[in-house]
Order: C-alpha cells, then sequence, then structure tokens
C-alpha cells in the first residue's frame, strides 16, 4: 500500500504518483519527497492545487546540515510535480534555476578506438545459461546508448512496438521528467537492430520490452551498470571507481562530444545545429546540451580553434551551465 496523502494537494498527489507507476517507474523514493512537500504546504494558504512563488520558495530554502545532493532531489521533485499541475490546468510556480547535483564524477569520453574495443569485446560474448540472450543483448544494446545518444532508462524501457524498423526510428515514450521524442537510427543501427529482432523477438507482443533477461523480465540499471564494467575490464579499459567511471552513462556523453567534434571538423555551424541536438538527446534547454560543447573543446583540444569561430558567442563556462546529466 502506498503512502496516504493528507495535505492540500493531497488528490493530485496520487494521480501524480499513480502516473509515474503507470509510466514504469517504481516512484518509492521520490514519493517520499512528495509526501514531505504535501505535509510542508500544510502552513500556507494553498488556492486549490496550486503551488504559490512564496511556498515554493519556502521550500526550497536549505535546511541545517542539509546536504547539497538531499536538497536538489527534493528541490527537483516539486519542480517535477509542478510541471504535471501546469499540465492539468493548475498554474503553479517553477522555480529559475536548476541547483547542481553534488558530485564529483567527471564524464569520461571514450576515443573512438576504445568505442571500437567495447564493441569487439561484446561482440564475442558467449551464451549464458542463466540469461540466454546476454550475448545477442548487449551488443545491440550498447550501440543504441552510443549511437543515438539514449539514457540507459529510456534504452531500457522500449518496448517492441516503440522499435519502427521499416523507417529507422526510436519511440522514448517516457524519457526524462516525463518527456517523449522520437529518434532517427542510422541505416547500420537499423539493419542490426532487425537482425537482433528477427532472432529474439519474433512471436513477441507489441508490449514485450525490446530488451529482456527472462520471461519478458527487462534488465536493470544496476546489472547492466555492473555487466559494463566487466566489458571496459575485458577491453583494456581501466575503471578508476564509481566517481570517476567509465560509466555506462558516459556512452551518451561520448555520442555528443563525437557528434560535436564531427561538426566542427566539416565545418558546420555549431549554433545552427546546437538546438536539434537537444531535442535529438531530450533535453529540456538548449543551455543543457550547450555545456558539452565546453566538454568537447577539452577533450579534443585541436578543434576549438574551429570551435570558437563557429560558437563563440555560446561557449559556456562549466560554472555557468548547472544543468548537467
Amino acid at each position: 500500500m502506498g503512502i496516504r496523502f493528507t495535505g492540500p494537494f493531497a488528490p493530485m498527489c496520487e494521480q501524480f504518483v499513480a502516473q509515474k507507476r503507470s509510466f514504469g517507474s517504481d516512484y518509492t523514493q521520490q514519493e517520499k519527497l512528495l509526501h514531505m512537500f504535501d505535509n510542508f504546504s500544510k502552513a500556507y494558504s494553498v488556492e486549490p492545487f496550486v503551488i504559490s512563488e512564496a511556498l515554493a520558495l519556502a521550500w526550497c530554502q536549505k535546511r541545517p546540515n542539509e546536504a547539497d545532493l538531499t536538497r536538489y532531489n527534493r528541490i527537483m521533485e516539486m519542480q517535477r510535480f509542478a510541471r504535471f499541475l501546469i499540465d492539468q490546468g493548475y498554474p503553479s510556480y517553477l522555480i529559475g534555476f536548476r541547483p547542481a547535483k553534488n558530485s564529483t564524477h567527471t564524464p569520461y569520453i571514450f576515443t573512438k578506438e576504445e568505442i571500437h574495443r567495447i564493441f569487439k569485446t561484446v561482440d564475442v560474448l558467449k551464451p549464458c545459461a542463466s540469461v540466454p540472450y546476454r550475448h545477442l543483448v548487449m551488443p545491440i544494446l550498447l550501440r543504441l546508448l552510443y549511437g543515438c545518444g539514449l539514457r540507459i532508462s529510456e534504452t531500457l524501457a522500449l518496448r517492441v512496438a516503440d522499435i519502427d524498423l521499416e523507417n529507422g526510428v526510436l519511440h522514448i515514450r517516457h524519457g526524462k521528467n516525463g518527456h517523449e521524442r522520437l529518434v532517427p537510427m542510422s541505416p547500420s543501427l537499423t539493419k542490426r537492430c532487425a537482425a537482433y529482432a528477427q532472432s529474439v523477438l519474433t512471436g513477441k507482443s507489441p508490449d514485450a520490452y525490446f530488451f529482456f533477461r527472462t520471461a519478458n523480465q527487462p534488465y536493470s540499471r544496476s546489472g547492466i551498470g555492473k555487466a559494463f564494467r566487466g566489458f571496459l575490464w575485458d577491453a583494456g579499459i581501466p575503471y578508476l571507481g564509481k566517481d570517476r567511471g567509465p560509466s555506462i552513462h558516459d556512452l551518451r556523453h561520448t555520442f555528443v562530444c563525437h557528434r560535436l567534434n564531427q561538426w566542427a571538423a566539416d565545418g558546420v555551424d555549431l549554433t545552427a545545429e546546437l538546438p536539434v541536438l537537444s531535442k535529438y538527446l531530450g533535453h529540456t534547454s538548449v543551455s543543457a546540451t550547450a555545456w558539452y560543447l565546453k566538454l568537447t573543446a577539452e577533450a579534443y583540444p585541436e578543434v576549438i580553434q574551429a570551435m570558437d569561430r563557429l560558437s563563440a558567442d555560446i561557449f559556456p563556462t562549466l560554472g555557468e551551465v548547472n544543468n548537467i546529466e
């Protein structure tokens, strides 16, 4: 049985939690944060289902001895709930900034040679009795992460019906913050997905997971992360620990940097392409994508001059951009 909400937002909280779980989210820890916010709201005069500016700013205040990450999580849960209320017709206040997560992890940008070694490692995996399709899943899953810049949560949530093999398009139904988008694939990746589907998914219902362990049970993020660390070892790429990586999410970071690097080398106007890339990645703002310009310049110093020439006015400093995934 879920948490019982008793504050001024109780009915909407229940709807919000139900929606999140219908999307496949566990939402256990987030529900506790929402319950805290609903209780906190009891001390304020609340217009029916509207988060006022005063309430939002009061909730955002740092508490004594509160860790930055704890504050970040509760603020962003209120922000997600506020967007939900707005979608339901209740004009709630949205905070005008996005606090940064207190993380020491610096994205690891793989070289193309390292990417090749990772793919070579997973392409020769042997069948596993406990997870019979693992040797077929991993080569496609990792190529989707790198080739399309997907988040691991988006990749694991894909259903058979979400893969348009005829047109080479992925349908991301529930991306970060509930955003939906279409993601085109390259012809070569589409061909690989089609071969995988023919080998593994014949007879599966449209609602079946595209990647599954056994009996239509999806892989877990932690399980994929652990397996990826093993692939790094086999590929001769050192794993430096939790805060230093590389992590499975660094395949997404690498996709973006490789794309920007190629555009800069080709003389493409990055100011024109950045909004397109932002939509492709499922970012809520171009500023979230612009952070990668700095990261790409650091990973590929030989293209700094080209990037300065093409995008001098939109280079952010690391201190100016907090919206880092």
